[in-house]
């Protein structure tokens, strides 16, 4: 065969195969959009609503700019970035939304929010409504009280009155606290919330996962006077809340954290925000763990 016939047959074949690839990924592309209620609103408008409880200097709060920040909102920047390669949408930009904790679910569930990136406990009751991403960060449940509460074990809680979060997982538990203990629950929508009637007096603690807390410590007026006590009453496995089913979205934002572990990026997050002249909260065995060993175990 002539060489030059030879040389333009290959080039015709390598310029098919190209083409081949790129028809089967914008297929996959096209069939991902339909198959994924979240990824097509975005990709249609440009633009990504992000759900977060706030947690005042931890997970997701806005700063002194009114600029959404924190350590899961650093995490959340990154899922985004991918995002904007996936949908080939260099302009996606995100909607930071702040919610109460009980409105998170019923928000994703009707399509307010494409995402949840504040700090959502993984759990095996709340796996029957949404997904979750891998875990991004450990903690427990513990109290924030004046230091002259004395709280060595659960029975020392006793007729005391004791705040707690609608929605959350303290709800669950300090409920049970409730008919076991005689503990005295006081209802609130917020963290803020929870800490004003702490530092009025209204009640004499509040409930909640201790490295938020600590972040409401350090922002109190009484901070001098309060102390996070108690024992860790539960384990608290994080995750980005997201939408039930939605296969390709959930991939995207898994792969997201699996290279900020993989890289050590997470670690940096981490001591941004945790490990810092404001907070000083050495990792956990069980952070380093997950992040040697990334799940997405769920709690009952």
């Amino acid at each position: 065969m002539n060489p030059i016939l030879r040389r333009s047959g290959r080039h015709l074949l390598t310029a098919w195969l190209l083409c081949a690839s790129l028809a089967a990924g914008a297929a996959d592309f096209v069939s991902s959009l339909h198959e994924s209620p979240a990824l097509s609103r975005m990709a249609q408008s440009g633009r990504i609503r992000v759900g977060y409880i706030p947690t005042p200097g931890t997970f997701a709060f806005q700063d002194a700019q009114g600029q959404t920040v924190g350590y899961s909102i650093d995490i959340c920047k990154r899922v985004i970035d991918r995002l904007r390669l996936r949908l080939a949408r260099p302009d996606l930009s995100p909607e930071f939304l702040p919610i109460q904790a009980s409105d998170r679910i019923p928000m994703l569930k009707a399509g307010a929010i494409d995402l949840e990136c504040g700090g959502n406990t993984n759990t095996l009751a709340r796996q029957k409504d949404v997904d979750f991403s891998h875990t991004f960060f450990n903690t427990g449940l513990r109290l924030l009280a004046r230091k002259t509460l004395r709280v060595g074990r659960v029975n020392d809680l006793a007729r005391k009155r004791v705040a707690v979060t609608r929605g959350t997982t303290a709800e669950t538990r300090f409920r049970k606290l409730q008919l076991e203990q005689g503990v005295q629950v006081v209802m609130v929508g917020s963290d803020a919330e929870g800490l004003k009637l702490l530092e009025e007096g209204a009640v004499d603690a509040y409930a909640q996962d201790d490295v938020l807390l600590y972040g409401l410590m350090a922002l109190s007026k009484l901070k001098d006077e309060l102390a996070v006590s108690g024992p860790f009453m539960t384990v608290e496995p994080y995750a980005f809340m997201l939408p039930k089913g939605d296969l390709a979205l959930r991939e995207v934002v898994d792969r997201s954290l699996l290279d900020l572990m993989h890289s050590g990026e997470l670690l940096s997050i981490y001591r941004k925000w945790f490990d810092g002249e404001r907070l000083r909260i050495p990792m956990s065995i069980y952070m380093k763990e997950n992040i040697r060993f990334p799940n997405k175990y769920g709690i009952p």
